[in-house]
């Protein structure tokens, strides 16, 4: 029972993260993370795993690239509008219907798209996968389906650098 409760990589994360909490590697700050790392394993114990992630590299550098290339084009024109004169304008609260099925890649599209400037989440439904977003600045029509394009090409990138396989007979969560 301990040994499926307590695993190794968990616990040295936990340890990792008491170390670097401290600030300071010391044997005694590795012992006591191990000690606190099983103890936490043990009271709270890890669900397991229902899926395996599988990443292709190149598509996860094409996402990582366009994400960069966002975060300064729109790190650019946020800087413009609060430096205009005429300030910033209305912002407008849209539904983007995702059409990924887990919660891992949905939740990697609500935060990079929280991250780029301009937008934030507000709402990531896990039942209907609708994610809820305040763009700034915009009430077009026209702009704000340009917005709803980008959040869909993203979450593309975002299906074609990571892979969720599931063992048969698993469910979709």
């Amino acid at each position: 029972m301990i040994r499926q409760r307590v695993r190794p990589l968990p616990l040295a994360g936990l340890t990792l993260i008491w170390i670097m909490l401290w600030g300071t590697p010391t044997w005694s700050n590795l012992v006591f993370g191990l000690v606190l790392g099983f103890i936490v394993l043990l009271l709270f114990p890890l669900p397991h795993r229902v899926a395996s992630v599988r990443v292709h590299p190149l598509a996860l550098l094409r996402l990582i690239g366009h994400f960069l290339v966002d975060l300064f084009v729109a790190s650019w024109v946020v800087a413009w509008m609060a430096m205009r004169p005429r300030g910033i304008g209305r912002g407008a609260i849209m539904d983007v219907q995702l059409s990924l099925d887990d919660d891992l890649r949905r939740a990697i599209v609500a935060e990079m798209t929280s991250l780029v400037p301009g937008t934030v989440v507000l709402d990531l439904d896990p039942f209907t996968s609708i994610i809820t977003v305040h763009v700034v600045d915009t009430t077009d029509p026209v702009e704000l389906e340009r917005e709803r394009g980008k959040i869909l090409a993203l979450e593309r990138r975002v299906a074609r650098a990571i892979d969720i396989v599931r063992p048969a007979g698993s469910s979709v969560s």
